[in-house]
């Protein structure tokens, strides 16, 4: 059965309780009738310690994984899209840093941020 909070109108109390997800009211103790209140899910932090070698915790480090995913993708698929595409000029390719002349002189796209080469 799962646990529910029910508020007190009469004195504030606050309890915990278990019970079925019909049940709406409890006794409190001061003779009262307890409503049960809704879950508060909003803002909400996660901090649960994912490596307890390391003591890395959730958030920190799935936004800085996230963040690299995306920027992987983007250099990896959308970057050769924009390139073949025509749409761009080799002025605005180059200052982007989309592409590049190698050692040879030849205009190669970017398939990796600029920032990890």
């Amino acid at each position: 059965m799962p646990k529910y909070t029910f508020l007190c109108q009469k004195c504030g109390m606050t309890t915990q309780s278990r019970g079925a997800i019909t049940l709406l009211h409890i006794k409190c103790s001061c003779g009262q009738d307890a409503d049960r209140q809704m879950p508060k899910i909003s803002k909400v932090k996660n901090t649960e310690t994912i490596d307890k070698l390391s003591n890395k915790k959730h958030l920190v480090d799935q936004n800085e994984i996230l963040k690299e995913r995306k920027q992987d993708h983007f250099w990896m698929f959308e970057v050769p899209k924009m390139v073949d595409s025509g749409t761009y000029s080799i002025e605005t390719m180059l200052e982007q840093g989309w592409v590049f002349f190698n050692e040879k002189g030849e205009l190669t796209t970017r398939t990796k941020p600029p920032m990890k080469m």
